[in-house]
């Protein structure tokens, strides 16, 4: 994960660069250094063992409903939705996940918003108020 971030940043400051003008005219080294770290980006991301959304939906709802601070044997009880599209947290592509109740007092009211790693090696509680998360721990399921 590190080697990611290191090769994002890198891209990223190389790109700056490149449009900045930060190279002698009429040399391409700096965008040659760029499409390089490019390469080694998505190299880096298809190292990742990144789950589908649906994998992902699947998984979160294999964890127990006290990991996530609520009641009941299994988040089947709940309703869960889920954004489309990554989030990144800690360098990690997250799904953002909300549960509901499912019965008829609650399916208005969200019960949490989470952040589950798309590979499944993290779980983060959303609170959408100061837009804040937490880890929470996985309780040894991954």
């Amino acid at each position: 994960m590190r080697r990611i971030c290191a090769v994002f940043a890198g891209v990223l400051l190389l790109l700056g660069l490149t449009a900045c003008g930060g190279g002698e005219e009429g040399t391409s080294s700096a965008g040659t250094l760029a499409e390089s770290a490019l390469s080694q980006l998505e190299e880096a991301e298809s190292e990742l063992e990144v789950m589908t959304v649906e994998e992902t939906v699947e998984r979160f709802k294999s964890l127990s409903p006290q990991v996530l601070g609520l009641e009941g044997n299994s988040l089947q009880e709940y309703e869960v939705f889920h954004q489309q599209g990554s989030v990144p947290v800690d360098g990690v592509p997250c799904l953002e996940v909300t549960v509901y109740g499912n019965n008829q007092t609650d399916t208005n009211t969200p019960l949490g918003t989470y952040l589950y790693a798309r590979d499944g090696s993290a779980l983060y509680q959303l609170d959408v108020n100061s837009d804040t998360i937490i880890r929470l721990d996985l309780g040894g399921k991954n």
